[in-house]
């Protein structure tokens, strides 16, 4: 076993993979007057050990190559040195196994650095405690061994320490509910920041963004199927009339209100994003046929035709649909999506409120040569 001893100030130890973290750690530490060791593996605390014995160790749980918990053991077996453990978690298992493994502590990230030296000399303070009790209970066995009295004193110093414990134990319980509390909210924002950055504010349908991460995701899991995929960019038409005619916001009232049809039409592995103005792009899964994603487009324009009951009375609008198909039409995300844009544009010069394939220039050299010579839009009456 490592044989320990006590230097001048007391003596820290964190272990974590983290290196900002360590030196965010470390430099309040050292303000605060602890002499500060620092290790980014288990191994490497390991090493340090056997230089430096400290008052404490802030283990990090998950770490690669020997975890946190697996360190602890170590540090049970081949020393006293008293440790607490660092996380982003609080899940009852984990702080359940830190207990086992003897932590006397539990700090969780993003650790707030005003915190950690309250934090730290309570725990120093808990260690020795321990390490009193350990010394009473050696007592308490000699006496035992030899048959001699238990003394007063010795008594006495045992209900202290019960006394101290137990109230200890109420004070940590407290902070762990506090901790749990923290970890929480941070969650919550973090899903609120992403919804925000993910989500159409008017539509409330996924936004630009969201589309540029999920397109490439659903290719992914559409090709490991063998199955198709539809990119379907939609245009509604008419939409710029009732913006000049009933002003902007009877255009959000619409364009919300054909977002909420459109949504409802499709089948849960289906979505639907708004991609800009009155344009919405629709990713069509688990297909089998082209005629699967007709069937999806002719829906979308019958849903679209009935008239929409707005605050200032009711309007029609109809909708163009530009449709290009995986594997068939491109191999990425960006060139599925310029097909069904140009193939978008071919339904609307041919009439408006129809759905257009894409058609490759040999196959439809009209139609091509169309898309070729509008390079830049609005579209008429768009």
């Amino acid at each position: 076993m490592i044989q320990e001893k006590q230097h001048g100030k007391r003596c820290i130890l964190t272990v974590d993979d983290d290196r900002v973290l360590l030196a965010r750690l470390n430099a309040g530490m050292g303000r605060a007057g602890y002499e500060v060791l620092q290790a980014t593996t288990a191994q490497e605390a390991i090493e340090l050990l056997a230089q430096r014995v400290p008052d404490l160790a802030l283990l990090d749980i998950s770490m690669p190559g020997m975890s946190g918990m697996e360190l602890a053991r170590y540090l049970r077996r081949e020393t006293s040195v008293p440790f607490m453990f660092l996380s982003s978690h609080v899940q009852d298992d984990i702080v359940r196994q830190a207990a086992e493994h003897g932590a006397i502590g539990y700090l969780v990230k993003p650790i707030d650095t005003t915190q950690l030296i309250p934090a730290l000399e309570a725990a120093l303070m808990r260690a020795q405690e321990i390490s009193h009790l350990r010394l009473i209970g050696a007592d308490l066995a000699a006496a035992l061994a030899t048959g001699r009295k238990v003394s007063e004193s010795m008594r006495r110093q045992l209900e202290l320490l019960v006394e101290s414990h137990s109230s200890e134990l109420a004070r940590l319980n407290q902070q762990l509910d506090l901790a749990q509390k923290h970890v929480l909210e941070s969650e919550a924002h973090a899903r609120e920041l992403a919804r925000m950055a993910n989500e159409d504010p008017l539509t409330t349908l996924p936004n630009r963004h969201w589309l540029t991460n999920y397109l490439p995701a659903a290719l992914r899991r559409v090709q490991a199927s063998g199955r198709m995929l539809a990119v379907m960019y939609l245009d509604l038409d008419g939409f710029k009339a009732v913006n000049d005619t009933l002003g902007h916001l009877a255009g959000d009232e619409l364009l919300r209100a054909a977002a909420l049809r459109m949504k409802s039409a499709l089948k849960p592995s289906d979505s639907i994003a708004r991609h800009g103005g009155d344009e919405f792009v629709l990713i069509i899964e688990q297909m089998n046929s082209e005629s699967d994603a007709a069937q999806v487009a002719q829906r979308m324009l019958e849903v679209l035709r009935n008239p929409f009951e707005l605050t200032n009375g009711r309007n029609i609008v109809a909708a163009s649909i530009g449709v290009s198909l995986y594997p068939r039409d491109g191999a990425d995300s960006e060139q599925l999506l310029a097909r069904a844009d140009e193939a978008m544009y071919r339904a609307k010069t041919s009439g408006r409120g129809l759905f257009r394939f894409y058609a490759h220039p040999s196959e439809d050299p009209t139609g091509w040569q169309r898309v070729a010579t509008a390079a830049s839009r609005p579209y008429p009456g768009s």
